[in-house]
């Protein structure tokens, strides 16, 4: 046990730091409330010994010590309690801020590794209670300190007295502990399947509208209520030795309580000890016994918050090949000019949307689209160029200088991206812009500039109108609108959209590509897209199958001779909407014409 706890308290110091001067604090006020508590059985024999025996002034002289120590010892107490306080606030911030701090520079196979739930319950619980973790090293060093001390005191009266209480406080001891070994084993799983639902229920949640309209209730809540069962038996595995521990173990003290009645009655009837002895060894007897469960529930909690430790070390520690550092150039005079030079990216866990040897230029003022069929891989050149991850080989060149040697700021306040879905957070319009720009008069501009401020303004609260999360209070046109918005506020010269009119009317597509063509003017584009009007209005198109460029320049260029190209567009209507390639290009020549 001791061993255990040393190893978990070393663990436990290398990850949280807290205040000194209020962990001395803690200590000093624990010491002392547990010093003044040793004198309490002191006084309070004395005061029996003094009545039986008449003595009326020592009597009230012990009483007003009595007094004086109780003062003392909640006084210390109180300062522990201060003390603890400000060590939690202050080491809980420290350490979820040094977790949270971590989940934002982690890569995309991040999640594959450590899960939703994981990361969730891990700065929502884990991290209380390792913040709590400081006051119960000090209990647990304070709390055997004055054991010791008080086993000392029966050894010295009688060592007899003191073997036995020894041979008793270890068997509480051993049996204390391996029902927290025990205890602390199925509170792991009962975390880990914790973790599981949580991840389900936020599935769920996320889903919900798909469960409702393919009516798989049944199917999901099946699921749910598995996982569900798996952590209920972990935990009555738990319960098992935690009802022993709390009902069982107590025949110990009290077997113990019953053999140092009969031993000291004896002694005190033959005359050997007087009544006040009595009274004060039977009082240290249950003080070492209670303070030797609180002892041994610290030891539990150590154990148990040992697998918090574990969890944030688990995160705190992962690294991945992936992961990419930023570098120094802090050159913001950025004109957009994207390169990529023979760059080729594997995939480790997947086989679909690998690219080999891509090469082309996206040029500012200039739409650049990127297209082919589900897989070939313009995901990943949009992934990429957001430095999601390292490339296999190759480069990519921002205004002829490798994405990976400019600095975070500088990167992430030039490159910007939306895809299909954006995340909207639940908070008003005005808070969601000012997480980019918090200048009125520039979200104002960038709305009226996607054409959303005049909607914005019909709302009863304009501004201030708070959207629910993913503001589905709002359209997936009107979202897609406020996030390029968002997008604008940030001042990025490099606009890149993944599929943002893949889901959007034909009177939202044409309202987008409006802004696209305006947006232009001062950017450097690089979109995804499926739609045939929006690949009409790009300046350069690069065509990819099964991870190569199989074609390159305008729609009437690839129109000409480009099969996959032709293929995308003879393919992208719906069965009723078919055209023929001869009728594509009779359009199209009208459409030059006019």
């Amino acid at each position: 046990m001791i061993r255990d706890n040393i190893i978990i308290i070393r663990d436990f110091f290398k990850l949280v730091k807290g205040n000194k001067k209020w962990i001395f604090l803690l200590f000093f006020g624990s010491i002392m409330a547990h010093l003044s508590s040793l004198l309490i059985p002191i006084f309070t024999s004395n005061i029996i010994y003094e009545v039986t025996n008449h003595n009326v002034d020592a009597a009230y002289i012990n009483i007003g010590m009595l007094a004086l120590v109780y003062i003392v010892y909640n006084l210390f107490w109180y300062l522990n309690y201060v003390s603890y306080s400000h060590n939690f606030k202050y080491s809980y911030k420290n350490l979820r801020e040094k977790v949270v701090d971590k989940v934002f520079t982690y890569d995309t196979d991040f999640s594959d590794k450590i899960s939703k739930g994981t990361i969730l319950n891990t700065v929502n619980t884990d991290i209380s209670n390792l913040s709590e973790m400081i006051d119960n090293v000090c209990e647990i060093l304070v709390v055997f300190v004055k054991i010791i001390v008080m086993i000392i005191v029966f050894l010295k009266t009688d060592i007899y007295i003191g073997v036995l209480v020894l041979l008793l406080e270890y068997l509480y001891l051993k049996s204390f502990d391996y029902c927290n070994i025990k205890s602390t084993k199925y509170l792991r799983g009962q975390q880990k399947y914790r973790d599981k639902l949580t991840d389900n229920l936020s599935q769920i949640l996320n889903g919900l509208s798909e469960i409702k309209v393919f009516n798989i209730y049944d199917k999901i809540k099946n699921n749910f209520y598995i996982i569900a069962n798996k952590w209920a038996e972990q935990y009555m595995l738990k319960r098992r030795y935690v009802n022993i521990r709390a009902s069982l173990l107590p025949f110990i003290i009290h077997f113990g309580k019953i053999i140092l009645y009969f031993i000291l009655t004896s002694f005190v009837l033959s005359g050997k000890y007087e009544i006040n002895l009595l009274v004060l060894l039977i009082t240290y007897f249950e003080n070492i016994m209670t303070n030797t469960k609180e002892l041994m529930g610290f030891s539990r909690q150590i154990r148990e918050w040992s697998i918090s430790i574990k969890r944030i070390n688990t995160i705190l520690n992962y690294s991945s090949k992936q992961q990419i550092t930023f570098g120094m150039n802090e050159n913001d005079y950025i004109d957009g000019l994207v390169e990529f030079k023979d760059v080729s990216f594997c995939y480790k866990t997947k086989n679909r949307g690998n690219i080999r040897n891509i090469s082309f230029t996206a040029e500012p003022n200039e739409i650049t689209a990127l297209v082919g069929h589900s897989g070939s891989g313009k995901t990943t050149i949009i992934n990429l160029i957001l430095r999601k991850y390292k490339l296999d080989s190759g480069k990519i060149l921002i205004d002829n200088e490798n994405i990976y040697d400019y600095s975070k700021s500088i990167y992430a306040t030039n490159v910007v991206g939306v895809n299909q879905s954006p995340f909207i957070f639940n908070m008003s319009i005005r808070k969601n812009l000012s997480l980019i720009d918090s200048n009125i008069d520039n979200q104002i501009e960038a709305c009226k500039r996607v054409g959303i401020h005049d909607y914005i303004m019909s709302l009863p609260k304009g501004y201030h109108t708070i959207l629910t999360e993913n503001a589905t209070n709002f359209s997936g046109g009107q979202r897609q609108l406020l996030a390029i918005a968002r997008t604008l506020l940030s001042k990025a010269e490099i606009l890149i959209f993944d599929e943002v009119t893949s889901s959007l009317d034909t009177l939202l597509v044409e309202k987008i590509k409006e802004i696209f063509e305006n947006l232009k003017l001062d950017h450097t584009i690089i979109l995804i897209t499926h739609k045939k009007d929006v690949m009409k209005i790009a300046d350069k198109i690069i065509v990819l199958n099964k991870g190569m460029i199989v074609g390159q320049g305008n729609h009437k260029e690839l129109m000409k001779s480009n099969e996959y190209y032709i293929d995308l567009q003879t393919n992208n209507y719906s069965s009723s909407h078919k055209k023929t390639f001869e009728n594509i290009i009779v359009e199209d020549t009208v459409l030059e014409r006019k």
